[in-house]
């Protein structure tokens, strides 16, 4: 019965995602008393499986022949995306999205996707929900923007038959694809250039998918920019799965991984400094919150250079603070983030809507005390003490120019006034409904109680390292 009750999480938010698209089928009339209320009900089922998890992923075990793992690393990660999503679902305006079926069913399928990655103990398990965050994620941007999807879909496409091809050398080698039995078969293998190579390949697949999909939404098109859900299941959820998947499986493929980590150290640096400077460039509030994400995508593929537990764990850490910040971010600032001007004086607006921007923007940027500069510093500290001092420098000099530019966007929200209603254009001002000042309010509670509470979280994260099976 016990491997049946693991399950009722995924199966909640499943369930979940199917309801909301059945109701979307509903007649005009019939549908249109539920619409309000489908946004609540989206955000009370997430916490529900959030609940559950913490009962259930707190019995560690292994299920279905291995296939299925309940450890700290999947609870953690699981926690982690749950939380994001139903706070993102709560702030955001859902007058500024297409289709409000596919805005919640998506972000839930997403959701559903990076806990099957997280769980998985298998190759198959972990391609298979990376592919469904990725394909939410496509469907989500079509809605509005299908040369974006396209293009995401064919990078994804490239990047998961790299991967592929990098999962069969491994399998041949390890002749398992339990992750498991890969790192027990690949344990004090050297790293021979037959192997370097495959395993280059997949974990380079995997580190493309997950820098790449923020920096792909931070070309700005005014009123035909993706709506802010798909920019937050894309450059959340979306990359937090590619990261999970990476973290299982460098840890799996053992001392092997090292022969990537100059790859990855390369990948890092333009994702820190590239982050850094286009966010500082930009003038877009939402095209300035894809490139922070951008930047401290970077800092978490850092902390998969230093290959020990101390670096995996501070990872972990800083995924966690990633994910809320990233998915919630362009949902808090909804329509009005395409422009400056559209933001200005936000703060007097709507009030709890800009403390929650403010809060995800500083803690994207590392600043302190939010969560974000918690979880650069260990990495940071991570980095020198495996003595990767350059790619630390890049990382501090990204971080700053991060700062600068979240400061800048602060500053419009709070020190310009209003624009007159002729001035806005056709921007409206999010509208202020109970949820999203229920939303806002949660947002900040969260990143600031992660930040709060980073050392017991912090310790969270190493036992999520330690149930990889690093030491």
């Amino acid at each position: 019965m016990t491997k049946y009750l693991v399950l009722l999480p995924e199966a909640l938010v499943v369930a979940g995602a199917v309801v909301v698209l059945l109701l979307a089928r509903f007649g005009p009339s019939r549908y249109r008393r539920w619409r309000r209320a489908l946004p609540a009900v989206a955000a009370l089922i997430l916490l529900a499986a959030l609940a559950v998890e913490l009962r259930v992923g707190a019995d560690v075990g292994s299920y279905f022949g291995g296939g299925l793992l309940v450890d700290r690393f999947g609870l953690f990660v699981k926690a982690a995306v749950l939380l994001a999503a139903a706070v993102g679902i709560a702030v955001a305006d859902w007058g500024a999205e297409d289709s409000m079926s596919i805005g919640l069913a998506m972000p839930m399928l997403a959701v559903f996707g990076v806990m099957v990655v997280a769980s998985g103990g298998d190759f198959l398990s972990v391609w298979a929900g990376l592919e469904l965050a990725g394909a939410a994620g496509v469907v989500m941007l079509a809605t509005r923007r299908p040369d974006s999807a396209l293009r995401l879909l064919l990078l994804g496409a490239a990047a998961s038959a790299l991967m592929l091809i990098g999962l069969a050398y491994v399998y041949a080698t390890a002749g398992s694809a339990d992750l498991g039995a890969v790192h027990a078969a690949l344990l004090g293998v050297a790293p021979t250039l037959p192997l370097a190579v495959p395993v280059l390949v997949l974990l380079g697949a995997l580190i493309y998918r997950a820098s790449l999909a923020p920096l792909q939404l931070g070309a700005g098109h005014g009123l035909a920019a993706p709506s802010p859900m798909s920019i937050g299941l894309v450059a959340g959820l979306g990359a937090a799965a590619a990261v999970v998947a990476a973290v299982k499986v460098s840890v799996a493929v053992g001392a092997v991984s090292v022969a990537f980590s100059p790859y990855v150290e390369i990948v890092a640096a333009v994702a820190m400094a590239g982050g850094g400077a286009g966010a500082l460039a930009a003038r877009s509030p939402r095209t300035r919150i894809a490139f922070l994400v951008a930047g401290q995508t970077g800092w978490v593929i850092a902390g998969l250079a230093t290959q020990f537990r101390g670096g995996i764990g501070a990872t972990i850490f800083l995924l966690g603070a990633l994910v809320v910040a990233a998915t919630a971010a362009p949902a808090a600032a909804g329509a009005a983030g395409i422009s400056e001007l559209a933001v200005s004086g936000l703060g007097t607006l709507r009030p709890a809507r800009a403390a929650a921007l403010t809060l995800a923007m500083l803690s994207l940027a590392g600043a302190p005390p939010m969560a974000g500069f918690f979880g650069e510093f260990t990495i940071g500290a991570a980095l020198a003490r495996t003595g990767h001092l350059e790619l630390l420098a890049v990382g501090l000099l990204g971080s700053l120019l991060s700062l600068v530019a979240a400061i800048g966007t602060v500053r419009v929200l709070y020190l310009q006034n209003p624009p007159d209603e002729g001035r806005r254009g056709l921007v409206a001002l999010p509208v202020w409904t109970r949820l999203s000042a229920f939303g806002a309010i949660a947002l900040c509670v969260v990143i600031a109680g992660y930040g709060l509470f980073a050392n017991p979280i912090s310790s969270l994260a190493d036992q999520g390292a330690a149930a990889l099976g690093l030491r």
